[in-house]
């Protein structure tokens, strides 16, 4: 029974897959925006749920990630005249340093001060970005970057955003389900436990760290890819809210919850932006309730729905 149900799943996520290869055929370009940000945002959250649901940890440094991956694609442009999309494999490398080195240091705390050791690393490496402007152009950013001939088109700049978002969802997954990713698990669940058992914590919490920090990375490159622009608000402290929403949204301890999470902040933060002026308000009351209406994101709701109607056919087969 287990094993039909992940197959049926399975071929439902293969079927989504093919809907959204699909999508330029019968989305308007206006759309194809929206959806290539709900790609971008998902792999960023995706990414940060590494840290978050499987190990616990919780980080408010992932917007220096996403935005150090976008400059990549930008200044290879800016000052090398390389094609923008040489950034996009020299930002694997960049967040997987910057990720490695910022968390070093900031797993010498544990849980608050943790996080608050993370929110200053984010916030020294939006100050250098920010100041900076021999280099990164400071506050204005880089904007109207080049693309190739390509990647002109709307279209054909989707399909390379979700192509890149594919295979690096599927990375992620390998990475979930493999026995570093059940390590993690084990971490989160209880770290002395965890210790006593021979895992190394920091070492697995570091690699964790690092593998989050370079697909976060590699979501920047792709918003800066299909944006054509990277500018300092990107690695400012209040965008880590974004992927953290998105998060609790679909939910925090399943690997595809932050993917729906992204389908519905996107959708949810259009709708509101366009009805009223206190969208942020509104926004944020929404989401509020959501979390604390169901705790377990919404793919947590869906699992206990399927749950509940499998139950009934085995009841029904018990009684007779």
């Amino acid at each position: 029974m287990k094993a039909l149900a992940a197959h049926g799943s399975r071929l439902v996520w293969i079927g989504l897959a093919l809907v959204a290869a699909l999508g330029p055929f019968f989305l308007r370009e206006i759309e194809l925006f929206t959806a290539s940000r709900i790609l971008i945002l998902a792999l960023w959250a995706t990414s940060l749920n590494l840290l978050l649901g499987q190990t616990g940890l919780v980080s408010f440094a992932h917007a220096a990630y996403f935005g150090v991956g976008a400059y990549a694609v930008a200044l290879v442009w800016e000052h090398l005249g390389w094609s923008p999309l040489m950034g996009i494999p020299l930002s694997v490398p960049l967040g997987a340093l910057l990720a490695f080195v910022s968390g070093a240091f900031a797993l010498r705390a544990v849980r608050l001060y943790f996080a608050l050791l993370t929110l200053a690393l984010s916030q020294l490496v939006y100050v250098i970005v920010f100041q900076w402007y021999s280099f990164t152009r400071g506050d204005n950013g880089i904007h109207g970057i080049d693309m190739p001939e390509f990647l002109n088109g709307t279209a054909n700049a989707y399909w390379f955003v979700l192509a890149v978002m594919v295979v690096a969802m599927i990375a992620l997954r390998v990475i979930a389900v493999s026995p570093f990713g059940a390590a993690l698990v084990a971490i989160r669940e209880n770290r002395q436990r965890a210790a006593f058992l021979g895992i190394n914590v920091k070492r697995y919490e570091l690699a964790a760290f690092t593998i989050a920090g370079t697909f976060a990375a590699l979501a920047g490159a792709l918003f800066a890819v299909f944006n054509r622009e990277a500018y300092p608000n990107l690695l400012f402290w209040t965008e880590n809210s974004v992927p953290i929403f998105i998060i609790l949204i679909g939910g925090m301890f399943r690997f595809w919850g932050p993917l729906i999470g992204a389908v519905v902040y996107v959708l949810l933060e259009e709708t509101v932006a366009g009805q009223t002026e206190y969208s942020h308000f509104i926004l944020g009351a929404i989401l509020l309730v959501i979390v604390l209406v169901i705790p377990g994101g919404i793919e947590g709701v869906g699992e206990k729905v399927v749950a509940r109607f499998r139950k009934q056919p085995a009841e029904v087969e018990v009684a007779a």
